[in-house]
């Protein structure tokens, strides 16, 4: 295929974890320019966005589809996350934004803890609130890992509290 017709794309190593499945070692694919926002595109818009499918591939080099839905969870360096183009929900004052320490329990059991930083107008600053927009995909951090957790495969979560 001509170059002309390629959409440049970044390749970074993400650990995924397919519902009742152990933990794999994938290399997702992430465009150079984000469509929602400036700066490159981040792990969260490709899996909050519209296809039903995502392509990877295995360290063998074969080409794998994720069904979306079926990710419980995504793990990635902090950095592809949390940096590059506009600033952040993370970056902003505490009195613009809502921080809070986390536990999840996940339905197969699993947990993952962090913090989630979100920003929601006054009176809508819950996390009940913040839960229920409709991204498929809450992003946790824990040090320097960033975390994709599949909204639909949460069991309970506890506030440990603000950060």
């Amino acid at each position: 295929m001509p170059d002309q017709f390629r959409v440049p794309k970044r390749e970074i190593q993400a650990e995924i974890v397919l519902f009742g499945q152990k933990p794999a070692t994938l290399r997702i694919f992430l465009n150079e320019h984000a469509e929602g926002h400036t700066g490159f595109e981040r792990p969260s818009d490709l899996f909050n966005g519209r296809g039903a499918f995502i392509p990877a591939s295995e360290k063998k080099g074969g080409l794998v589809l994720l069904r979306r839905q079926a990710v419980t969870s995504v793990t990635v360096a902090a950095d592809e996350e949390f940096s590059g183009g506009e600033p952040r929900v993370e970056d902003l004052a505490p009195d613009q934004a809502t921080t809070m320490t986390v536990e999840i329990l996940l339905e197969d059991a699993s947990r993952a803890h962090g913090t989630i930083t979100f920003l929601m107008p006054e009176g809508q600053r819950r996390l009940q609130d913040f839960l229920n927009l409709p991204d498929d995909f809450l992003v946790v951090r824990d040090g320097e890992h960033a975390r994709l957790i599949n909204k639909h495969r949460i069991a309970r979560i506890t506030i440990a509290g603000p950060r």
